[in-house]
């Protein structure tokens, strides 16, 4: 899991504002483009891996049509980040077609939401440094021209999820008591995590040891007591925010956010490292982000939160 550096942005659910990108560098050609995206990538030895790839998998001839597309580049270093010898063909073909997007779009025309790819649906945030995608990519060079479309560059290469939002807390052993707490709750929380909307769900996850520093003053077994199932439940639903709410878009997420628990609402506070802030309990540092499922996004928190 990545930890956490910056967190920027403005909210892709809960904001909807647009905002400039002036950090990105831009090179839109004043004069029109004579090459394709593929011939465009070929002439810059930052691409050759990622070209190499489009050749290997049949893509340079897609890639070489009218369109228009929009192409989200990783950079070799971009790719290095990422062992493409463990993924199948598929999965890796699936990859290369989530950084094409229908379209001729400019980095002044993004919008923050979701963006449907030639393979998986993307992710996109925007903010005053720049755009975003799935939280963990970022634009570093916006608007480089093509004949039939745009090109940004981007530091991180876009992986599409595998697993929903409970499959990667039961996969990960430092979620194991939210496992087992979810579990004994309601049933209607897992069938929240479970069957997230097509806007996904954003899940504030406690670690074991955020549990354990709670039970110094409630015992596990007072919350798995069947009498307080109520506020179990009560207490997992305050973590779940409708959509998916990614590292950057919490700096333009203003006010009381509402939560699965329809009784009580989350604030932030980014000042001096990103928090979420629970009614009762306080302060929560969010120690890792953007884990990304199939029907959400996770960042992990240090403290439980309380209604």
């Amino acid at each position: 899991m990545k930890k956490i550096k910056a967190l920027l942005g403005v909210s892709v659910l809960l904001s909807g504002m647009m905002l400039g990108i002036s950090s990105c560098d831009t090179n839109d050609d004043a004069m029109p483009a004579t090459k394709d995206v593929v011939d465009v990538a070929l002439a810059d030895s930052r691409f050759s891996t990622l070209t190499k790839l489009l050749t290997d998998n049949g893509l340079v001839s897609t890639l070489k049509g009218t369109g228009p597309f929009t192409v989200f580049a990783p950079t070799n270093d971009a790719f290095a980040k990422i062992d493409a010898s463990k993924l199948t063909n598929a999965e890796l073909v699936n990859i290369l077609k989530s950084h094409v997007v229908s379209g001729r779009v400019l980095a002044a025309d993004v919008k923050s939401g979701v963006a449907t790819s030639l393979g998986s649906s993307i992710y996109l945030s925007k903010n005053s440094t720049g755009v975003f995608i799935n939280g963990n990519s970022q634009v570093t060079t916006a608007d480089v021209s093509a004949s039939n479309g745009i090109i940004h560059i981007i530091d991180n290469v876009i992986v599409p999820p595998t697993k929903s939002l409970v499959e990667i807390a039961q996969g990960d052993p430092n979620f194991s008591e939210l496992v087992s707490l979810v579990l004994a709750a309601d049933a209607s929380v897992v069938t929240a995590l479970s069957s997230a909307s097509a806007n996904g769900l954003t899940v504030f996850a406690p670690t074991n040891a955020a549990f354990t520093e709670l039970y110094k003053t409630t015992p596990k077994a007072t919350l798995l007591a069947p009498a307080n199932k109520a506020l179990l439940t009560s207490v997992l639903l305050y973590h779940v925010v409708p959509g998916r709410v990614f590292s950057s878009d919490l700096p333009n997420v203003s006010g009381e956010v509402s939560t699965a628990n329809t009784a009580a609402k989350l604030t932030f506070d980014l000042a001096g490292g990103a928090k979420v802030k629970g009614k009762s309990s306080g302060n929560s540092n969010i120690t890792a982000v953007n884990i990304l499922g199939t029907n959400g996004v996770v960042h992990v928190i240090d403290k439980v939160l309380l209604p």
